[in-house]
């Protein structure tokens, strides 16, 4: 095998090594550009689709109707309850919290935001991590050209002599299948959102996430009836205008 074989194998080396020690953070509250904001709510469709759509489970599509304007900001409230999103890090939901994060905050300005992995089940993480430690060790045998069966008295298996004469294909084989199977694993395909202690909103119940409208009008909704703001004052599903007394 060649250096630039050598090279790639490194590096996947490197990586399986890291998803071992490092773990996704448990907090992640960022701020989305404007700019960027209305560049992926900027589709225009009809008012009856106006509803957020999964249409994968790696990918979150949000929409919005045309006629969509910005929610008028309440301030000055005080103690607001914390908005915590829990979602799939691996499927890449991290966009869409940012831009619902960008949405809430428009209209609650003084309102905490956090937002946080949803685990897999324990054994599903266990497994995963067990799959990856064996990658690695697999990785590392077919490399080294070492055949530890041989201390066992196993001889030297067939399949461990095609293992070391491919390395570069076989060694390749191995990362992917088992990252597409560490993925799987990890993949909850969750959306879950909170106010603080009062669930929301759940992508594992509803088979989608909530438009914009839908999230804003339930976060109203709530703090009216905590008395947080006075009763009426909250939007009407579709419309982000606060009616004026």
């Amino acid at each position: 095998m060649n250096k630039f074989g050598y090279y790639i194998l490194s590096f996947a080396l490197i990586l399986s090594i890291r998803d071992v020690f490092v773990r996704v953070p448990a907090h992640v509250e960022d701020e989305h550009d404007a700019d960027e904001f209305k560049k992926e709510f900027g589709d225009e469709i009809p008012a009856d689709e106006g509803y957020s759509k999964g249409t994968e489970e790696d990918h979150i599509e949000l929409r919005e109707p045309s006629s969509f304007s910005k929610p008028k900001p309440l301030t000055g409230i005080k103690d607001l309850p914390t908005l915590k999103f829990v979602f799939c890090v691996s499927c890449g939901y991290r966009n869409a919290f940012e831009q619902f994060s960008h949405v809430v905050r428009e209209r609650y300005p003084d309102m905490p935001i956090e937002g946080s992995n949803y685990p897999p089940a324990p054994w599903k993480a266990f497994l995963a991590q067990a799959i990856n430690v064996l990658k690695m060790v697999a990785i590392g045998i077919v490399v080294s050209g070492a055949n530890p069966f041989e201390a066992l008295g196993l001889g030297y298996p067939s399949i461990l002599q095609y293992g070391h004469q491919n390395k570069l294909s076989v060694c390749m084989m191995v990362f992917l299948l088992s990252n597409m199977i560490e993925g799987s694993l990890i993949s909850t395909g969750a959306f879950e959102i909170y106010l603080g202690e009062h669930q929301l909103w759940s992508k594992l119940d509803s088979g989608r996430v909530p438009s914009p409208q839908e999230l804003i009008q339930l976060v109203d909704s709530q703090l009216e009836l905590l008395g947080k703001i006075p009763a009426g004052s909250g939007t009407g599903f579709g419309d982000f205008q606060t009616p004026t007394p």
